[in-house]
C-alpha cells in the first residue's frame, strides 16, 4: 500500500511519514508541488495524502492533481472546513477530509477506510516478511512458518516498529510517540509490558533468529542473531 504525502512542514511531515511506515505503509514525502508532480508520474500511488493550503494556490494544485489523476483516492488535511469551491472539487473525486488537529488513530481510520472503498483488496493483500514473521498488515496478523499469532493492535504496532528498525536502538519516548501517540499517557510498566507479550508471542529469542532486549536507561533493540 503506497501512499504518497504533501506536507510543507519538515517535522510534521516526517512524524506522518513515521506514523504510516509503522502502521505498514510505503511513504513517498515531499514538501514541494513539482516533486509530487514528478512522482506521480513515474511512480504509482494508492493513495495521496495532502496537507491543505487556503487561497487559490491550494485550488489550483488540487485542480491540476483531479485532472491528471482522476482515479487517485486522497484525504485532505485542513485546519478549517472546506470553501465551496473546493467542496465542489471534491464532490466528483474519491476523497475525504480530516480537521486539524491530527489524532493518530482517527488518520490511521480514515486512511484505511478510503484503501478499503477505493482500492479493495489492496488494503488486505499486502504481507511483509522478516525472515520467519509474515506480517498481514491489514488484518494486524503475524504468522510464523503458518501459524497465526494473536496480537492486539499496539502489540502489532510495536512489533512492527521494532522489525522495521531492527538493530538500531529505540528510546522510550519515540516508541511512545510512534505507537501511543506523544499526547497519550503511558506508564514505563505499561510499556515492559507491551514489549514483554510481543517478545513472547513472536517468539523473540535466538532460536528464532531474532533477539529483543532493552537498553539500560534508553529503551530496546531488536537484534538479528547471525551465525
Amino acid at each position: 500500500m503506497r501512499v504518497t504525502l504533501l506536507h510543507l512542514d519538515q517535522q510534521q511531515r516526517k512524524t506522518l511519514e513515521n506514523l504510516l511506515k509503522t502502521s505498514g505503509y510505503q511513504v513517498s514525502g515531499f514538501a514541494r508541488h513539482e516533486a509530487l508532480h514528478g512522482h506521480l508520474q513515474k511512480d504509482e500511488s494508492d493513495l495521496l495524502l495532502l496537507d491543505w493550503i487556503d487561497g487559490s494556490e491550494g485550488l489550483s494544485l488540487l485542480t491540476s492533481l483531479r485532472e491528471q489523476w482522476p482515479e487517485l483516492p486522497f484525504l485532505l488535511l485542513c485546519s478549517r472546513a472546506p470553501g465551496v469551491a473546493v467542496r465542489a472539487e471534491l464532490a466528483t473525486c474519491p476523497a475525504d477530509v480530516l480537521l486539524k488537529p491530527l489524532r493518530k488513530n482517527e488518520l490511521l481510520l480514515r486512511v484505511q477506510l478510503l484503501m478499503e472503498r477505493y482500492r479493495p483488496g489492496r488494503s488486505r493483500g499486502e504481507v511483509i516478511v522478516f525472515g520467519r514473521h509474515e506480517f498481514l498488515i491489514g488484518r494486524s496478523q503475524v504468522e510464523i512458518e503458518g501459524r497465526s499469532m494473536t496480537l492486539t493492535q499496539k502489540e502489532f504496532e510495536l512489533a512492527l516498529l521494532f522489525f522495521r528498525h531492527v538493530g538500531r536502538p529505540l528510546s522510550r519516548a519515540y516508541i511512545h510517540e510512534t505507537v501511543w501517540s506523544s499526547d497519550a499517557e503511558l506508564s514505563s510498566r505499561t510499556l515492559d509490558t507491551h514489549v514483554s507479550r510481543v517478545r513472547n508471542k513472536l517468539e523473540l529469542t535466538p532460536a528464532s533468529g531474532y533477539r529483543l532486549v532493552p537498553v539500560y536507561s534508553f529503551g530496546y533493540r531488536l537484534e538479528k542473531i547471525t551465525e
